[in-house]
């Protein structure tokens, strides 16, 4: 018995797939810090590259170059919400006097609403309803707050860990000489691994935003909407956030529409962000995430609703790399049958 268990320990693989499940294991334990762990990994590989490329052109310490590019990554972060915000205030301020003259107007507006204002406060329903919706909408501005405070720590850490990169290195090397060698070396390939390829997905999501970015600022400019490029800034940003990023980016879209155009162009850009977002959803996420991961669209497609409905909107992040990760794990060699065939025919 002892013997078998020594000739299972010594098959290098048990140590891979064990170093696997105790990573697994972990990572349940720590789903309660999803976010976190995904933007920090997102700004490191982010800040990692910005570093790399510089430090190949200019003669500078690690540190400093860090700095500076933390600095510059920074500066661009404020100097964007420094030109989105004092516009979006003031057009919401404006918004009441527009929806004056929208009643002036449109006088049997004023008399619909009143009537239907009425029958909605005497309906006991639509009171507990709106008590509901309300105490919902007070628990997702919390919960806001929160995502703003995971993106800031996790920017935080990531500069921490590319300003210590070097220190970083030296103690994870360390657990390669100890006497549990054996099982932190794959644990160290496996994560290297995942963030090798979760890097891929995040540089084909950037992709993805500036597509959708360019589309968006031509749709508003052929709806002549005002201040593109602040929009188009703000479209961009927001579209790094999965599905709640399109929702958050509706809520100014949809003011300054209102404000500059009334009803009308407001369903016009309603009309624009759902064309755009189904052609997202539908045809360039999967297309350019199984070109990044080469796996077939149809299983890309089925993974981003899969993933979707486990991780939430993480889940169209998170769910191709995952199953890449895997199928490298398993040594699912993703090769098309072509280039095999062609490989076999030069030998």
């Amino acid at each position: 018995m002892l013997a078998s268990l020594k000739r299972l320990w010594q098959n290098p693989l048990t140590a891979y797939y064990l170093a696997l499940v105790i990573l697994i294991i972990l990572a349940w334990f720590a789903r309660g810090f999803l976010s976190l762990a995904l933007f920090t990994i997102i700004f490191i590989y982010l800040g990692n590259a910005a570093i790399g490329g510089l430090e190949r052109r200019l003669p500078l310490p690690h540190g400093l170059m860090t700095l500076l590019v933390y600095l510059v990554f920074l500066g661009i972060l404020v100097a964007a919400f420094a030109q989105i915000i004092p516009p979006l205030v003031s057009e919401a301020s404006n918004l009441p006097h527009t929806v004056e003259r929208l009643i002036q107007t449109y006088p049997q507006l004023e008399s619909s609403a009143k009537k239907l204002m009425t029958n909605l406060s005497q309906n006991a329903s639509v009171v507990s309803n709106g008590k509901a919706i309300f105490t919902s909408g007070i628990g997702k501005l919390s919960r806001l707050s929160s995502g703003v405070e995971t993106i800031v720590l996790a920017f935080f850490f990531s500069f921490i860990f590319n300003l210590t990169k070097p220190q970083l290195q030296r103690f994870v090397h360390a657990f390669t000489l100890s006497r549990f060698a054996k099982l932190f070396v794959p644990m160290g390939q496996l994560i290297a691994t995942f963030v090798q390829i979760f890097g891929t997905v995040i540089e084909t999501q950037l992709l993805i935003c500036t597509i959708n970015t360019i589309l968006m600022v031509f749709g508003l400019w052929l709806l002549k909407m005002p201040s593109l490029l602040i929009l188009g800034i703000m479209v961009f940003f927001l579209g790094l956030i999965p599905v709640a990023g399109v929702l958050i980016s509706l809520i100014p879209l949809d003011i300054i529409a209102f404000v500059t155009g009334g009803l009308l162009r407001l369903v016009e850009v309603l009309v624009l962000v759902a064309l755009i977002h189904m052609f997202e959803s539908y045809f360039l996420h999967p297309r350019l995430m199984a070109n990044a991961t080469n796996l077939p669209i149809f299983v890309t497609f089925i993974t981003l609703i899969v993933s979707e409905q486990i991780f939430g909107a993480w889940g169209l992040i998170v769910g191709v790399p995952l199953v890449a990760f895997f199928l490298k794990v398993f040594d699912v060699n993703l090769t098309t049958p072509t280039a095999t065939h062609t490989k076999k025919s030069a030998a």
